[in-house]
């Protein structure tokens, strides 16, 4: 941490920690208890918090315990404050519960690409909305539901096949919304998410993913080839609608995943959606082409062909990147010149040890011989919505 950032800490952030009151002998926060006065409201409208915001809720562990508290079902907390996991009691469904401010629009920017003329779109790769909610005694925020996803990483990907389904819906997706004259504005790897309930032969747990929603067991899964998850932006609240009749104002970047567009660092307005083309070239970059070094993510191997294409995406120069039509373009030009070898070709994260490759490589033959088999195509590709 560099001084600018200590002093910001001490003069902005810790304060500000310091005055809210610690947990309770249960461990609830202002927070927590914020969601479990909810309860009852939102059980009305057919939706079930885990046992732990529930009123009344005592721990099953002794909350001065850190290592029970983490082995406990009822110990794992909300992975955000405005955002709720929860079971729609008609069907068992997981959804996610987004408290948003009205004033940021999120629920507009979301709503539109829920609405009857774009929700069924195959291009559309926007999070769809399930409902959304008025909060009681709040004019000025509302619930959004919609389902609840996974990080586009977890689990790994098998095959450059799989990588490339990812690619292709990000890219078909973010045209759309430049289509429709959308700007998402924060289009990093934070802000996708992945839809894999088909994936999971029962549901998975919101907060530990490894383990089933009833914390008994694993939770396991088939792969993406087998049964091909969806993939979403999320997280409008950033976003901007533009009237297609007039000129699209120039709109000052914002640091997206810890990245700032270089018209960001400059200080310099430009046009939303060539920062969106930077943005989503980033994602592609430092997700599996280079890797993170921020975070130490070192990348996944497998995915060179794309080199330049990124490359001119994430230009310094926002005028020399691509539109997204010729992003789109290119990248469908790239893909149909793969063969379908390199398509099932593992997807090698390049930290994996060098003793465990050669069984991996095995094993990806048997494998693969079985995708062949089943008739499963290279790239994957989910059931239309209805």
């Amino acid at each position: 941490m560099n001084n600018n950032e200590e002093s910001y800490f001490d003069q902005i952030i810790g304060p500000r920690l310091r005055a809210l009151p610690p947990p309770d002998d249960n461990g609830l926060t202002l927070e927590d208890k914020w969601w479990i006065n909810r309860f009852e409201y939102l059980k009305e409208h057919g939706y079930m918090m885990r046992p732990r915001y529930r009123p009344g809720w005592k721990p099953s562990y002794d909350p001065k315990q850190v290592i029970e508290k983490v082995d406990a079902e009822d110990g794992q907390e909300m992975i955000h404050p405005d955002v709720m996991d929860a079971l729609r009691m008609s069907d068992s469904l997981v959804v996610a519960l987004k408290r948003v401010k009205v004033s940021t629009g999120e629920e507009r920017s979301a709503t539109l690409f829920s609405n009857d003329a774009n929700k069924l779109d195959p291009r559309n790769h926007c999070v769809r909305l399930l409902e959304v909610l008025p909060i009681p005694d709040e004019d000025d925020r509302k619930f959004l539901v919609m389902t609840w996803m996974r990080p586009v990483m977890n689990p790994r990907f098998r095959t450059v096949g799989e990588g490339v389904q990812f690619f292709k819906e990000m890219i078909e997706g973010l045209q759309y919304m430049h289509e429709i004259n959308v700007a998402h504005r924060d289009c990093s790897l934070n802000n996708v998410a992945m839809d894999a309930n088909s994936m999971y032969t029962r549901p998975y747990h919101p907060i530990d993913l490894k383990k089933g929603y009833n914390w008994s067991g694993k939770a396991s899964h088939h792969s993406r080839t087998r049964r091909p998850p969806r993939y979403y932006f999320i997280d409008f609240g950033h976003s901007r609608e533009y009237d297609p009749s007039q000129t699209r104002p120039l709109e000052y970047a914002l640091k997206s995943g810890g990245y700032t567009p270089p018209e960001g660092l400059e200080g310099t307005p430009c046009d939303p959606f060539a920062t969106d083309v930077f943005l989503l070239g980033n994602l592609i970059r430092t997700s599996f082409l280079d890797g993170d070094p921020r975070l130490h993510k070192p990348g996944v191997s497998g995915f060179e062909f794309l080199r330049p294409l990124v490359t001119d995406m994430v230009a310094d120069d926002p005028s020399k990147r691509p539109t997204m039509v010729e992003v789109l373009s290119r990248f469908s030009q790239i893909i149909n010149k793969i063969s379908w070898w390199k398509l099932r070709s593992r997807a090698i994260k390049r930290d994996e040890a060098p003793l465990s490759k050669p069984f991996r490589a095995i094993y990806h033959i048997f494998w693969t011989t079985s995708m062949l088999v089943l008739r499963k195509p290279a790239i994957p590709c989910p059931k239309p919505l209805h």
